[in-house]
């Protein structure tokens, strides 16, 4: 398996992020980059990949070669909830399945500015509601997903807590999106050395997904919405990205809601560093640690 240096690496993600993840670049351009980048790395043995319809909502099943019944982890990719899809997070998924042992189910909600807040929580409700009426216990789902999609996984706990839904077992949430406001001193300080994020796409996916409705903002940011009851959470972040304040205030508020709570923080690692798991050990060893966080918790 490979394994590209650090150095290299970063610089690879510098180069691509630029190329695809810019306000000026088409949004259809950015949807086809980064499927390319994510769509075609080496799948662990055994993995099987099945595309069907989940609660009316596509999605992706990974299925290791051997794994237990009525288990499964559903997966909400990042991109800003504008680009992004199972494919370009075919190397992440698939390798955090093997790991686990675990089926995951990940989830193609649909995308800004096309369907705007709340379609994407609409899906990922639906998948959600479709596996418990399929016989899978909540206590044996475990809700995962990175940036925006770290984001949705939250917002998703949040909804089961308001509509007393049943929580899944636990949430692995990697560098969520969770502040839209962009009050923290990471959202305004860290763009210089996040390899990943810039500003102006990070507001073009913003106001593509909110409308730039402030009733929607505040509905949206979750950073002071109270977690109590929802599961366990580990989350993990880099110490140079854009977002890694939104990881040390939820982890916080976490912690006042008495929800058990580990924060993984990498040094010198940028936003979503997991993402090319077959080409960077790094990653694949995050993807290890979440693995056995989730097989811990769904046991």
């Amino acid at each position: 398996m490979l394994s590209i240096s650090t150095p290299t690496m970063r610089k690879l993600v510098k180069l691509t992020s630029r190329l695809f993840l810019n306000s000026k670049c088409p949004l259809w351009l950015q949807r086809k980059g980064l499927n390319l980048l994510g769509g075609y790395g080496r799948k662990p043995k055994g993995m099987t990949i099945i595309k069907k319809d989940q609660g009316g909502v596509p999605v992706w099943w990974f299925k290791p070669r051997q794994f237990p019944a009525r288990k499964a982890i559903i997966y909400f990719h990042g991109g800003g909830y504008g680009i992004g899809s199972p494919k370009s997070h075919r190397d992440l998924c698939s390798h955090l399945s093997a790991y686990a042992s675990i089926p995951l189910v990940s989830v193609a909600y649909r995308l800004a500015p096309e369907h705007p807040y709340p379609a994407a929580l609409d899906d990922a409700q639906a998948v959600y509601q479709s596996l418990l009426e399929q016989g899978f216990q909540p206590e044996h789902l475990a809700f995962a997903g990175d940036s925006a999609g770290g984001g949705l996984a939250l917002a998703l706990a949040l909804r089961c807590q308001q509509q007393r839904v049943p929580q899944p077992g636990c949430l692995f949430l990697i560098s969520p999106w969770v502040n839209k406001s962009r009050e923290t001193a990471s959202h305004r300080s860290q763009y210089a050395v996040d390899p990943v994020i810039n500003e102006g796409w990070s507001l073009q996916m913003a106001r593509n997904y909110l409308s730039d409705s402030e009733a929607i903002k505040a509905e949206a940011c979750m950073t002071d919405k109270d977690l109590t009851g929802l599961p366990p959470m580990l989350i993990h972040v880099g110490t140079d990205e854009v977002l890694l304040d939104d990881s040390l205030s939820l982890k916080q508020e976490a912690m006042r809601s008495g929800i058990p709570v580990t924060l993984m923080t990498y040094p010198e690692m940028w936003h979503v560093f997991h993402f090319s798991a077959s080409l960077f050990a790094q990653a694949r060893e995050a993807l290890q640690q979440a693995a056995g966080f989730i097989q811990k918790r769904l046991s």
